[in-house]
């Protein structure tokens, strides 16, 4: 992977869709997290989720333009990928809040800033490997 235009485009487009995405995580964490109580894992699986179906559809069809049908290897290698970063997230969230004793809000924009670092490249290099 070389940083020529396309892929300065790829990594633009994707930060694009990643800020919608957060828009949407946050959105139901804070909802769930903050608003209503519910325990910050619980809140951060939901949150997480929502903003991972939206990454999906937009990054197949706009980011990375990948003509692969929606039920693919690709959805399983993205459903994989993410469900490791997800996991990732969750123990980072519990140790900003519990071990290092940030607040909620913090420890998830600590959390989701080196998430979307490591979300970018296994997207790039794994799921969505060799689209032009």
């Amino acid at each position: 992977m070389r940083l020529d235009r396309e892929e300065f485009k790829k990594i633009i487009k994707f930060g694009i869709t990643g800020a919608a995405n957060t828009l949407i995580d946050f959105g139901v964490y804070t909802l769930l997290a903050v608003a209503l109580g519910l325990s910050v894992p619980f809140s951060q699986v939901c949150g997480y989720s929502a903003g991972m179906l939206n990454s999906y559809l937009v990054n197949r069809s706009w980011t990375f333009r990948t003509g692969e049908r929606f039920f693919s290897l690709q959805l399983v290698r993205f459903i994989v990928g993410n469900l490791a970063v997800l996991l990732l997230s969750v123990l980072l969230i519990n140790l900003c809040t519990v071990q290092l004793g940030l607040g909620k809000l913090t420890a998830k924009l600590v959390v989701t800033c080196f998430t979307l670092a490591v979300n970018f490249l296994i997207s790039r290099l794994w799921i969505f490997k060799g689209q032009k």
